[in-house]
């Protein structure tokens, strides 16, 4: 049976010639549209976004309905009312119907997003979500590629094979067919006699698009329309120029109709839910070739090429083609037509036309099984997921052209974010490194053998072991992970500045008596001295801090042991040589031997107390020198973070938000999508 609203009523506007791909700017609006209103502009006061809001605050505002029986003095009439939790409980019973959902869905969609939805295609998947499930409406667009002014006349001989029946003589809707002119668009319905509407005349007034009604016993209970008609070549070809917009281009071809009598033309879209594209010969074959038809889409749009004969190499040359034949086609259905004792000639005419694979891929898609009897047809469901995909991917990209905007010169907050959590981890990192090392040094061989009784054959050796330990101890992940977030920095475009050169970071305070050439970090960085401070394309705390406690602090801790050796020799060779003279000054042997032993005994302890106090208080200095190496290199890049402040313009941060419910609206749609029926 015929839609109520078809192709018939959307397109009853006065006009004649086509046109293909001109939705973008017509210059009247189809009827789907029509249901849209357009925006101007995306003010805060005026986006779709709070005019949502605003009616969904005042459905929520609405007063309560007021109690039909007032209080006169007597015990007032009470109407049977539910508990509060029968109310739940009810609701809670009350299955959720997918379909009414994602009509919702759709329909707040095309509220907050009418500029990244495609309007026609949107309005026809809501006017098939309102049909019962199983009986959708589907349209199906015949199109035969044109070059030039040369008119097409497969597309329209296709579709009279297609809906023929052979077992039937030639009907009157075959003559009409014929007779109509192959560059003007022509609508069919497809339904059964007894519901046929009255058929307009094809030689009617120019400014109404012709229509007709055919029977079809196969096609009959389908709900189905047919568009028929031109769509040039080239068009098609820049449509293909874009192929997340191809299918777009090809499913929702604009009929140019008169809208006037002065011969000024309206475009006006017909969205389809599927298109067979016709082409002939070679060259239309190529042309077809060259156009982006995914295989996701095969299920919707169909590449027809005809042929006059079809040979082996034709059909495996194109294996993605559907080959036809129309005149072997139409002479194979008119031998039939004049006698059945023609079914041999009829059957391998029509097998060379190829034919049957457009009904097979008709019949696949329209018709639906039995044992699916109730459920949304597969091409409403195809195409409700190309309008959603489609829609994510506008948005998407209209939330990237923002998010380029609201950055411009400078990175987004989502990557200031990353990076700020990227250096808590790196300083978290740094300091457990710092304290596992150290610990590994402080309890190893090389700090053993600088116990303080073995510093009389060591004690030449304390500077290299304390420098092997700094060496390889003090932060040396750590500076390789410092080098490597300094490079993330620097590809976020933080460490630019105005585009031209690349920003410094502020090292430690060289003091006036480091020696020249040690503060430098030359091996690790490129680094700069301004008067007492040091700069590096990194921050070079860490190889400025080991290099001073190389520098400083070892030499240090090496003349301290000497020191510390030759006085506790010194003060023990001075005592036995006291208790010798004792001796020979006639003292007795056990005097003698105490004061040398009292002498040795309090080098000896002197040596130790010192030399212990001295590696306690190196052993802390490293430890402290270290923690503050890492807390100044956190401070300096958290300061260049913190001076990173990008204001995203009010415009833009509105359109932002309104995507980001546009989003959660699309996340919402596609939930319900996947549990419809």
């Amino acid at each position: 049976m015929p839609p109520t609203l078809g192709l018939r009523r959307a397109l009853q506007s006065r006009g004649r010639g086509l046109g293909f791909g001109q939705r973008t700017t017509p210059s009247s609006v189809c009827l789907f549209c029509s249901f849209a209103t357009r925006p101007s502009t995306l003010l805060p006061t005026s986006s779709p976004l709070n005019k949502l809001r605003a009616t969904r605050a005042k459905q929520q505002e609405a007063p309560a309905v007021r109690p039909r029986y007032q209080s006169t003095g007597a015990t007032p009439l009470r109407p049977f009312i539910s508990t509060p939790s029968d109310a739940v409980d009810a609701a809670e019973a009350e299955p959720i119907d997918p379909r009414k959902d994602l009509e919702r869905a759709l329909r707040d969609l095309q509220t907050l997003a009418p500029n990244h939805v495609n309007l026609p295609r949107l309005q026809l998947a809501l006017r098939n979500l309102s049909q019962q499930p199983g009986h959708e409406s589907i349209r199906v667009a015949f199109l035969g590629l044109t070059t030039g002014d040369k008119t097409q006349h497969t597309a329209r001989e296709l579709l009279r094979l297609v809906l023929a029946d052979p077992l039937k003589s030639a009907e009157n809707w075959e003559a009409q067919l014929k007779a109509h002119d192959p560059s003007k668009p022509l609508i069919v319905h497809i339904g059964p006699p007894e519901e046929q509407a009255t058929p307009l005349s094809l030689a009617a007034s120019e400014h109404v698009i012709p229509e007709l009604t055919v029977p079809s016993h196969i096609y009959n209970d389908a709900n189905l329309e047919m568009l028929v008609m031109e769509a040039d070549h080239a068009t098609v070809a820049q449509a293909g120029e874009q192929p997340h917009n191809f299918d777009d281009a090809v499913l929702v071809p604009a009929v140019d109709t008169a809208a006037t009598t002065a011969g000024h033309s309206a475009p006006i879209v017909t969205p389809v839910h599927m298109a067979v594209l016709v082409a002939d010969g070679v060259l239309g074959a190529a042309s077809i070739l060259s156009l982006p038809i995914s295989p996701e889409s095969q299920d919707t749009i169909t590449a027809v090429t005809n042929f006059k004969r079809i040979s082996a190499e034709d059909k495996a040359a194109c294996p993605s083609l559907v080959i036809t034949s129309v005149e072997a086609g139409a002479q194979g259905l008119d031998l039939f037509r004049e006698s059945a004792s023609n079914a041999m000639k009829y059957e391998a005419l029509w097998t060379e036309a190829g034919v049957g694979h457009i009904n097979k891929w008709l019949r696949a898609n329209v018709l639906s099984p039995v044992e699916q009897e109730g459920t949304t047809k597969a091409p409403v469901r195809k195409l409700i997921e190309s309008v959603l995909r489609n829609t994510s991917a506008a948005l998407q990209a209209a939330e990237y052209r923002d998010m380029k905007v609201s950055v411009e010169g400078g990175p987004s907050p989502h990557t200031i974010a990353r990076l700020n959590q990227a250096l808590a981890d790196w300083a978290k990192d740094a300091h457990e490194e710092l304290q596992q090392q150290l610990e590994i040094a402080f309890v190893g061989e090389a700090w053993r053998q600088m116990n303080w009784w073995k510093l009389f054959w060591r004690v030449d050796d304390v500077g290299m072991l304390s420098s092997e330990m700094i060496a390889q101890r003090f932060l040396p992940e750590a500076e390789k992970r410092l080098i490597f977030l300094a490079g993330r920095l620097q590809e976020a475009g933080i460490t630019t500045a105005g585009g031209e050169k690349p920003v410094t970071y502020s090292g430690p305070a060289v003091p006036p008596s480091f020696p020249e050439g040690e503060s430098s970090v030359a091996t690790t960085a490129t680094t700069t001295t301004t008067g007492s401070e040091t700069k590096g394309t990194w921050p070079a705390h860490i190889p400025f801090t080991r290099n001073y406690l190389l520098a400083e602090t070892v030499p240090a801790l090496q003349a301290l042991a000497q020191k510390l050796v030759l006085q506790s020799s010194t003060l023990a060779g001075a005592t036995t040589a006291l208790g010798g003279m004792s001796w020979l000054s006639g003292f007795g042997v056990y005097e003698c031997g105490a004061i040398a032993a009292l002498g040795i005994v309090l080098s000896l302890r002197g040596l130790q107390k010192r030399w212990e106090r001295a590696r306690d208080f190196w052993e802390g200095e490293v430890r402290e020198e270290g923690r503050k190496a890492v807390r100044a290199t956190e401070a300096s890049i958290a300061e260049l973070l913190d001076g990173v402040s990008p204001e995203v313009p009010e415009d833009v941060a509105v359109e932002l938000e309104e995507l980001k419910e546009a989003k959660s609206v699309l996340k919402r749609a596609e939930e319900a999508l996947a549990r419809l029926e």
